[in-house]
């Protein structure tokens, strides 16, 4: 492949890179693989939707020096030269000086408490949980080349800020900080979404939406907030059955956009319904549509809402539900001969905590709750239940869309109605 190691390119994403990744990690495993703990996908390029300069960069990760010494002598066998650490203490560098198949790439190896290793991965890791601040970054990049003149070692530097402002605010005694992902703002992602969303046949308009507001009160003159309000379809519906004043937080951006450009008379704020602080006033009603699931402390989500809203307001929220969530390895059914699906095969039920599933992009993050414990979380706050929805497909509805009787074995969606006390 052209080697463009001395030019500064930045270009966008191509997925292509993660298949190079995998290619140039299993060669080196090949060789080094019983010395170290794991090579890592690090850089720009292991963001997906980032723009980055086309060149992988890798790491090896070792429990500690003692190995080292073997694993230079292994990679100067296959055509390496160790490069000291280039002024980075403990990430030492490697290029190898004989021609081989692959696009450019750096490659390091460090060990696991190695503070650059740890710089490395927790800014990728931030990236992705967070395309906002990625799409951030992507920009500033884009800028950079444009100002430096082909200055590689200016262009590195002028990002140095950035990174660490980054990590800061992200990170807290290196642990992340309990920031809702934002899936939502990855291109990719945005763009299989929005479609699904068109789809006049999705289940979110054909069960979830009907059976939301089959669950609101008359709505007239009172005031409505909305966790994860997306595209602001709902508030636009909140403010035509009468609401006095609708407000509708999201953490996507993109989304945001679109509600504002096409709804008008909503308060929209951007920022992370894990954390509502930033809300100020009370509420009569606050609704959540299909959000819940993606929220990590629930227990802190309910004392917010039961401190936003009046007296006697309402909590009304959608979910996937708990039976969707559980399966530790997704979904799982039983088929007959003809791959038609029998029956739903549930798993780790009790299993409570994170889910990382593939849906548009990989890495989606969600949190599987059992029944009792969405149920005691919402008395111990001091909500009293009103009512609970399994929206279940109509015979018409499975008579036009025979698909939907998988839904007969397990339903996609659960909503609940709390009252504040």
């Amino acid at each position: 492949m052209p080697k463009l190691q001395n030019t500064l390119v930045i270009l966008p994403y191509d997925p292509n890179w993660k298949t190079e990744f995998e290619r140039i990690r299993d060669f080196l495993m090949d060789h080094i693989g019983d010395l170290i703990i794991k090579i890592e996908h690090i850089g720009s390029t292991s963001v997906p939707g980032l723009c980055a300069k086309p060149i992988i960069d890798l790491v090896a990760v070792i429990e500690s020096y003692d190995v080292f010494p073997q694993i230079v002598s292994r990679l100067e066998k296959i055509g390496f030269q160790h490069e000291g650490d280039k002024g980075i203490k403990e990430r030492e560098a490697f290029r190898r000086i004989i021609p081989d198949d692959f696009m450019d790439y750096h490659f390091y190896v460090c060990p696991k408490n190695s503070k650059e290793y740890l710089r490395q991965t927790r800014f990728r890791n931030a990236l992705i949980k967070n395309p906002q601040i990625a799409e951030e970054y992507g920009k500033l990049k884009t800028r950079l080349v444009g100002e430096v003149n082909g200055d590689r070692v200016l262009y590195t530097n002028s990002k140095t800020d950035f990174i660490l402002n980054v990590i800061n605010r992200v990170y807290d005694n290196g642990d992340m900080k309990n920031i809702s992902q934002n899936i939502y703002d990855n291109q990719t992602f945005f763009d299989g979404y929005k479609k699904l969303r068109e789809n006049p046949d999705n289940a979110n308009l054909l069960e979830e939406k009907p059976a939301l507001f089959s669950l609101a009160p008359d709505l007239t003159g009172l005031s409505v907030l909305d966790l994860g309000c997306g595209y602001g379809e709902n508030c636009a519906e909140f403010l035509r059955l009468g609401a006095a004043k609708v407000v509708g937080i999201d953490i996507s951006a993109k989304m945001l956009e679109v509600a504002k450009r096409e709804t008008s008379g909503v308060e929209y704020i951007h920022a992370d319904m894990s954390d509502l602080s930033v809300i100020e006033g009370n509420f009569d009603v606050v609704f959540s549509s299909l959000a819940i699931h993606y929220i990590e402390d629930f227990g802190k989500l309910c004392a917010q809402v039961f401190d936003l809203l009046n007296p006697h307001g309402y909590f009304i929220f959608s979910q996937e539900h708990p039976f969707t969530t559980a399966p530790l390895k997704g979904a799982s059914w039983t088929k007959n001969e003809n791959g038609e699906r029998l029956h739903y095969n549930l798993s780790d039920y009790q299993r409570c905590g994170k889910r990382e599933t593939t849906w548009f992009i990989d890495g989606v993050i969600k949190y599987h709750r059992t029944f009792s414990e969405v149920v005691n979380t919402l008395l111990t706050t001091g909500f009293s239940i009103e009512g609970m929805l399994e929206p279940a497909p109509s015979e018409e509805l499975i008579d036009r869309l025979p698909y939907y009787a998988d839904e007969l074995h397990k339903p996609n969606f659960l909503l609940i109605k709390v009252r504040k006390k």
